[in-house]
């Protein structure tokens, strides 16, 4: 928190530097005739709050400081770019949280990208008690988004297999494909094998992993591919021993030069250690506001988690929508550049579904397969370099749109 920053509650109080306070509302706004707005606004509701001079700068200062308020309400024009701005803000909220923009700018195009990229409402200067009032106890509407056809669909999973194959059978490396989402992975479907047996018990007993398990319980595609998946029952919790992990790589990284690891989108202790071991991580995200959002925080995540890999975004275009973002508009608002676009290539990848085969088997000069091609090259060479105490390894974390 700033230290200019002036704490304004509806009890009066003025308390620079005052320890945060669990409140309903809290609302960071520049000029005075907004703030008493927003007060009278909340007195009238009936909602405790906490109403602060400053902007968008303070409001990120104050989430990562205080309980997370039921409405936050932040004045964005004290930045020329309100929209990378808020997707940052929103990428730290919790679900549950609803977020008020309030601005100078009077644009229809901002109303709606602010509104797909998870802000509640966004208000105009001057604002009125009621428009306020209204986006305060409006119910917060889901964007609506045509889905993709099944075959224009391109998971991380898909991502992943494919490059595993093409690590091991074009460049003639010993390598290991893991898939870590126990209950949802496709790496075997993608790959048109059965499922391991196995997995989950040595996951959840350690003492169970040796080379002879891994013999067992893994399906070998070739002399230079094994895969680790499993389908487990929906109807209960998998948990994680977060030393089975230090155990199962072990165990694989004797036999092979690099494993590549689909990690499922729910976090878990597993998921937390495997991060701690790694030297690369492949975040993939399409390129809509909504992926912009989870990539920021994904990206925020795997910082804190694994400052030692080397991390690289690729923009899969596959199934875009009209409100597909451009590279410049993605990169910007994310602040870091994308590594990689991967095309858009349907046919290629309907073909891959429907025989049960590899990209690189059934359509050899696809774009999007020259892409996955440039990938692993990529990731080759960045292993190489990688930083001292990193174990060698390619892993995949998967990323995917929340289903609406």
């Amino acid at each position: 928190m700033s230290s200019t920053a002036r704490l304004m509650t509806l009890t009066g109080s003025d308390e620079a530097g005052q320890a945060y306070r669990s409140v309903a509302c809290a609302a960071f706004i520049a000029d005075e005739e907004t703030r008493r707005t927003v007060e009278q606004t909340c007195q009238a509701l009936g909602k405790d709050a906490s109403v602060l001079e400053g902007g968008s700068r303070e409001a990120m200062e104050y989430l990562s400081e205080a309980p997370m308020p039921e409405i936050l309400i932040v004045d964005v024009s004290d930045t020329g770019k309100p929209l990378s701005t808020m997707l940052t803000i929103t990428a730290a909220f919790a679900e549950n949280t609803k977020v008020i923009a309030i601005g100078s700018v009077n644009d229809i195009a901002l109303y709606r990208e602010l509104i797909e990229g998870g802000v509640s409402d966004y208000l105009v200067k001057p604002i009125s008690e009621k428009a306020l009032s209204d986006a305060m106890t409006r119910e917060r509407a889901a964007p609506q988004q045509e889905e993709p056809k099944a075959a224009d669909k391109t998971p991380a999973s898909t991502i992943a297999a494919n490059c595993a194959w093409i690590a091991a059978q074009e460049h003639k490396k010993q390598t290991t494909l893991l898939d870590l989402d126990l209950q949802f992975g496709t790496v075997a479907l993608a790959l048109d094998i059965e499922p391991t047996r196995g997995l989950r018990e040595a996951l959840e007993n350690p003492s169970r992993i040796d080379s002879l398990f891994l013999s067992s319980a893994a399906a070998k595609l070739s002399d230079r591919l094994t895969v680790l998946a499993a389908e487990e029952s929906v109807d209960g919790e998998v948990h994680f021993d977060p030393s089975a992990i230090d155990l199962l790589l072990g165990e694989i990284n004797r036999a092979c030069q690099f494993v590549f690891v689909d990690l499922p989108r729910a976090g878990s202790a597993g998921r937390t250690r495997l991060l701690q071991m790694t030297s690369q991580v492949v975040v993939v995200t399409d390129v809509t506001l909504a992926g912009l959002r989870d990539c920021i925080r994904l990206v925020a995540m795997l910082e804190r988690a694994a400052p030692q890999a080397k991390l690289v975004v690729a923009a899969n275009r596959a199934g875009r929508t009209e409100n597909a973002l451009s590279k410049a508009e993605f990169e910007k608002a994310l602040g870091r550049k994308v590594d990689i676009v991967l095309p858009e290539d349907p046919k290629a990848l309907a073909l891959s579904v429907n025989r049960g085969k590899p990209l690189p088997v059934v359509a050899k000069g696809s774009k999007f397969v020259g892409a996955l091609r440039q990938l692993v090259r990529r990731l080759e060479g960045a292993d190489q370099t990688s930083p001292a105490g990193a174990k060698p390894g390619l892993p995949f974390l998967s990323f995917m749109k929340k289903k609406k």
